[in-house]
């Protein structure tokens, strides 16, 4: 008979001609699990696009909503004292504590974080069918995207003067919100009302600050359009500049969309030579200006990193984080 004892339990082991015939386990004290938000990295919750406005001009803690509070507390599991990142919906990012029962969050501090883009890129992406939208707006907030315009097209199934009611459109903004706190951005895209392509085209300018130039891009399956990412290459070598992207639906653009676009002064680009889904091609395209931008950034600077709470950048006790 052999034992072997921790602080927690003790194993004894019971041999019958050379082999384990019998093993036990003994516990000898509770094992205690780690309590909430210690030793985890801070959750991270978005704010209403005032709450962290208000609290810091009156230099008070930020006064939680009803539905704040409950999902701080009985979601994340977050108690008084523990700490999280607020969004505040303009690109700031707080280091905040649950104070007041889990009512108010006091303000301990602003927190940098460079993972956004260094060029804001707007996708026009014609609805494909279903709920697929909802796949699109989750993957490509993930990769940076800064707006989405969903739009009619002559070959979408949900035709213009659709009714897109607002629950549907609070569901797209909700969906952008949570996957901008997944992958850790600093900025919660905006997912516009749906419009005709020949709006959008018109409007499209709107998008980026005025008086600044921009660069239109319209996703196509012609054989002789050049590469996405030769086209980059090409025009945004020397400077860096807004970028707005078009993707199809199932079946793609018409001829007429097509030429619509090109009046308009956005270049037909292919993807590659495979032929890819409504849903999958906007992710591509994302991919790959995402690329070519986090390329260009870090030859530009290469010391560039972000700074917020992290294991590997953060020396503090881990319950502070």
């Amino acid at each position: 008979m052999k034992a072997l004892q921790c602080n927690a339990f003790k194993i004894i082991v019971v041999y019958w001609r050379g082999e384990a015939a019998l093993i036990n386990i003994i516990l000898i004290k509770p094992i205690m699990l780690l309590p909430p938000n210690k030793g985890r990295r801070l959750q991270r919750v978005t704010l209403k696009a005032d709450q962290v406005a208000i609290a810091l001009q009156v230099d008070q803690a930020i006064a939680l909503l009803p539905e704040q509070s409950n999902y701080l507390g009985n979601v994340l599991r977050l108690e008084t004292g523990s700490k999280f990142i607020a969004l505040d919906r303009s690109g700031g990012w707080w280091l905040a504590q649950l104070i007041d029962h889990g009512r108010a969050a006091k303000i301990i501090g602003k927190l940098e974080n460079n993972s956004e883009l260094i060029a804001p890129i707007t996708l026009g992406i014609a609805m494909p069918k279903g709920n697929h939208i909802e796949d699109v707006i989750r993957q490509t907030t993930e990769l940076g995207i800064e707006q989405i315009m969903p739009l009619f097209s002559d070959r979408t199934i949900i035709k213009s003067g659709t009714e897109i009611g607002n629950q549907k459109r609070d569901r797209w903004q909700r969906i952008a919100e949570e996957a901008a706190e997944l992958s850790m951005r600093t900025h919660i895209p905006k997912v516009h009302t749906p419009k005709t392509l020949e709006t959008w085209l018109n409007i499209f300018g709107e998008a980026v600050p005025q008086q600044q130039k921009s660069i239109g891009f319209i996703a196509v399956t012609k054989p002789d359009a050049p590469h996405l990412l030769t086209c980059l290459q090409k025009y945004l070598k020397s400077e860096i500049l807004p970028i707005a992207i078009a993707t199809g639906c199932e079946g793609g653009w018409t001829e007429r969309e097509e030429a619509m676009a090109i009046a308009a002064g956005f270049m037909p680009v292919s993807l590659g030579d495979r032929v890819l889904s409504a849903v999958t091609a906007p992710v591509v395209a994302l991919s790959i200006v995402g690329a070519y931008l986090d390329t260009h950034e870090y030859e530009s600077n290469p010391n560039s990193v972000a700074s917020f709470p992290d294991a590997a950048t953060d020396h503090r006790p881990q319950d502070e984080w």
